[in-house]
């Protein structure tokens, strides 16, 4: 049985982490690879009640100070320091008709569309946009676990 994402959340720092922050585990990936700014890192918690069942991640022009209507938020500023769009994490929990969110990653790349990986969605929304640097494409899975993704980081080391 695959754990979903329960909550997610942001790390921010000034230095390259992420740090260890208990209940939460958090994805490698800075949000500002590439393009200096905070170090901000993509944190989640794995359970079965109330799961996160939609991910997006939203670009503006000025900094925002609500979550579109209906979806959840940490109100961070994935880009802050790095210049380029204001980029939001938004989700929403226990939707019914769709599937429990089970997996995120982010991709770091110099592909200017989020290529195919087997298992995810991609979310069409480079991190980096308007700030030069890499893309990053960040991507969902309903049936890949962090866990099964953190075992096939593990072999690879």
């Amino acid at each position: 049985m695959t754990t979903p994402i329960q909550q997610l959340t942001n790390q921010v720092d000034d230095s390259s982490g992420p740090k260890y922050q208990p209940p939460w585990d958090f994805l490698p990936t800075d949000t500002n690879t590439g393009v200096g700014g905070k170090y901000i890192y993509i944190g989640y918690i794995l359970g079965h009640s109330n799961p996160v069942t939609s991910i997006n991640f939203v670009a503006y022009n000025e900094a925002q100070s609500n979550p579109p209507s209906g979806w959840q938020w940490t109100g961070q500023d994935l880009k802050q320091g790095a210049g380029g769009k204001y980029i939001y994490m938004v989700w929403k929990n226990g939707e019914t008709g769709n599937q429990p969110i089970t997996a995120l990653q982010l991709l770091v790349t110099n592909q200017s569309t989020p290529p195919a990986i087997a298992g995810y969605e991609a979310i069409n929304q480079d991190l980096n946009q308007g700030a030069g640097g890499p893309y990053i494409w960040p991507y969902y899975s309903t049936t890949i676990s962090m866990q099964q993704k953190e075992e096939a980081i593990l072999a690879k080391a």
